[in-house]
């Protein structure tokens, strides 16, 4: 048994084998003729990329070309590490990713407060008394950014202890039957409940004077102090004694922690609701010790560049100037750079491990923009909403053909642990299929075995060079060709799994120490546990260039003026993950039918009365962009001002067998136009929406 799930396996586990032996699984490329795909050799197609590419890039220029990337990148870390040579062989800026309409806000409030966009505390969930959790369902998610098998046993031993769990949310969800306490709030309006928490922490007392090392309290603290809280029912939907209680909790609890995810993340005050999660967490003393938010660490690191002021909106999009938050831009500006003309006008698109027409915002115009484009490839392992319309589809690789080692969720989990899992059967991983796309846009050439082989010698140099050149690093000033001559094995993506992993906190920094190298976590297949969270990071964590917590970045305080304006909807929908369908992962397998997959529209039964909409009905959602009919499930877990229906279903017929679940696709309800303002993030959740029977 595994050190760190402890016996939990996700439902991404559980099917793997269904999902390499899937018929409808696309094992050969397939090209555009005639206006229909069809199978072609790896040959045909590279070339085709090849020349197409070309075509467009002499035509638009490199920038015309922009990237795509899926949630599943994520995951996969040869398909994540293949992300920017192809950024860099494209010569495009153009990366839109599955993050922005999901976790960015949570990384661009820590760039703002610690300067580290992946500074992102999590709960010590084995030490806390008190656990008060926002828009998060970890038993259905397993903790998304936070990283939390078998959440149950863990929360029963909480509770045992005498601690308590206070979940806020629209939805009484999975997690919420579970807890002590749930309160209904109305959606978006967490960064407003946040900010009557804090001025009753303010008015007990409570400061950061001589805790932490920060800038801009009184700014920030005035800003708060002075924020107008008249009516906080109306505003959030709880009542003011309600409020005061669940301050008063957290200021009494020995070891508090406030812990925020997607519900916190999908709406218009994104960024701030982040922001002010951190801020009670320093008002109560609780970041960065044990019981309170502490910040993970992994085997595998990064080098780090020279921190050169705040790395936050160092371009924009061209249309409506979108800021780019950690190299990414928003999805929500991608159909307008593609339909609107001149120079920098998105003509192509690769898209990789995604289906964004399904799962982004304004899906029919979005599907309309890339029906525009000149040229569309997508790496895939289904023929989906999305590759249907591309003129090249490369087939990915079944999950038994790739590396596997998590060298992004892996830094947020609730202890510090590592695993690493082999290739089990030969055949062309991602990895490869991303340096010779890479190889392709910088030669302009289809590169043969020889050509691919030195192309990835170059990208192994250039990353050990990086390492070298790390002034913070364990490998600064060593040199260049002796750690290459060290690292094993001699080619494939584990050369950068193995330089990480020397190169971080427990590896053996290439003979300086005694520590970890691949080879070890290859001997160790049950992964190594490296104990528990640290307490007293935050001086490694925090980046700016003072070593000091900004609580005052200007656009946190412009946020804040902003959220004056703050006025709840009527009625709004949000989304739900269903646990068998991992957003649309798994929607063509077996596991779907196992459970109550129907998509449909859960409604409060005093909303449904007064709407005259009986269970079981079929009822028509409209929205300022969209409408979509669903079938009306009503339950007392929601709260009378929401509906709410779950993302990653699709009606659109003849892709794959999984049209026995299908159900309305959510995000054709979605505005792009309606998004948090800092990081361009789309606001999925709270959005207004008018429900009538059909």
């Amino acid at each position: 048994m595994m050190c760190f799930p402890r016996g939990h396996i996700c439902a991404k586990g559980l099917s793997l084998k269904d999902l390499h032996q899937d018929p409808d699984r696309i094992r050969k490329p397939l090209v555009r003729q005639d206006g229909k795909l069809v199978s072609a050799s790896w040959e045909e197609a590279l070339e085709l990329v090849n020349r197409r590419l070309k075509d467009v890039s002499h035509a638009s220029g490199d920038g015309s070309v922009a990237v795509y990337v899926g949630n599943p990148t994520a995951h996969n870390f040869g398909l994540s590490a293949g992300i920017a040579p192809l950024l860099r062989s494209l010569g495009t800026r153009s990366l839109f990713t599955a993050g922005t309409v999901d976790q960015v806000p949570k990384h661009l409030a820590s760039e703002l407060m610690f300067g580290n966009d992946m500074a992102i505390p999590v709960p010590d969930i084995l030490h806390c008394d008190l656990l008060v959790m926002l828009g998060a369902n970890p038993v259905v998610s397993n903790g998304s950014l936070w990283i939390v098998p078998k959440f149950r046993d863990k929360l029963r031993d909480l509770q045992k202890r005498g601690g308590r769990l206070v979940t806020v949310d629209p939805r009484r969800n999975e997690t919420a039957r579970l807890a002590d306490q749930h309160i209904y709030i109305r959606p978006g309006a967490d960064a407003v409940l946040l900010m009557a928490i804090i001025q009753r922490l303010l008015g007990k007392g409570l400061s950061v004077d001589g805790k932490y090392k920060v800038s801009g309290e009184a700014a920030l603290f005035g800003s708060i102090r002075g924020f107008p809280l008249d009516d906080i029912e109306a505003l959030t939907g709880i009542s003011e004694d309600a409020v005061s209680a669940l301050a008063d909790d957290i200021a009494g609890a020995s070891n508090p922690v406030i812990y925020g995810r997607v519900g916190t993340t999908l709406q218009t005050y994104g960024t701030l609701t982040s922001f002010l999660i951190e801020v009670v967490n320093l008002l109560t003393d609780s970041l960065d010790r044990e019981g309170g938010a502490m910040f993970p660490e992994q085997p595998y690191a990064t080098p780090s560049a020279p921190k050169r002021g705040l790395e936050y909106n160092r371009y924009q999009t061209r249309v409506s100037g979108m800021p780019e938050v950690t190299g990414q831009l928003p999805v929500s500006a991608l159909a307008e750079e593609i339909e609107t003309e001149g120079e920098g006008q998105i003509r192509a698109l690769v898209t990789l491990a995604g289906n964004p027409v399904v799962s982004n915002p304004d899906s029919e115009r979005l599907q309309k923009a890339f029906e525009s484009l000149d040229f569309m490839v997508s790496l895939d392992i289904y023929h989906n909403e999305t590759t249907r319309l591309a003129d090249v589809v490369l087939p990915g690789s079944s999950p038994f053909e790739d590396v596997h080692y998590d060298a992004f969720l892996g830094s947020m989990g609730y202890k510090n642990a590592a695993r690493y899992s082999p290739a089990l059967i030969s055949g062309t991983s991602e990895w490869q299929t991303m340096l010779t796309l890479s190889a392709i846009a910088a030669t302009g050439s289809v590169p043969d075995a020889t050509a691919l082989a030195e192309f990835e010698d170059n990208v192994i140099a250039g990353a050990v060079a990086g390492y070298c050149a790390d002034e913070t690093g364990p490998l600064h000033g060593r040199d260049a060709q002796e750690i290459m001559a060290m690292i094993e094995p001699e080619s494939g993506i584990e050369r950068l799994l193995d330089l990480g992993i020397r190169a971080g906190r427990w590896g053996d920094h290439f003979g300086k120490q005694d520590g970890l190298t691949l080879k070890q976590l290859a001997d160790t297949p049950n992964g190594v546990d490296l104990g528990a969270l640290r307490s007293g990071r935050l001086p490694e964590v925090v980046r700016h260039p003072d070593t000091v917590i900004n609580l005052a970045p200007e656009v946190i305080l412009a946020e804040i003026s902003r959220l004056k304006d703050f006025e709840p909807g009527e009625l709004s929908l949000i989304g739900k993950r269903k646990p068998q369908a991992n957003n649309s992962w798994l929607r063509n397998l077996p596991v779907q039918g196992r459970g109550k997959q129907a998509c449909h529209l859960e409604i409060h039964h005093d909303t449904a009365r007064a709407l005259d909409i009986a269970d079981g009905d079929k009822v028509r959602v409209s929205s300022s962009v969209g409408e979509v009919t669903a079938v009306a499930e009503l339950s007392e877990d929601i709260a009378p001002w929401v509906v709410s229906m779950p993302h990653g279903y699709s009606e659109v017929a003849g892709l794959m067998q999984a049209q026995n679940v299908s159900g309305p696709n959510y995000n054709v309800l979605a505005p792009a136009g309606r998004f948090d303002g800092p990081s361009g993030t789309t606001a999925l959740n709270g959005i207004p929406v008018t429900v009538s029977r059909i």
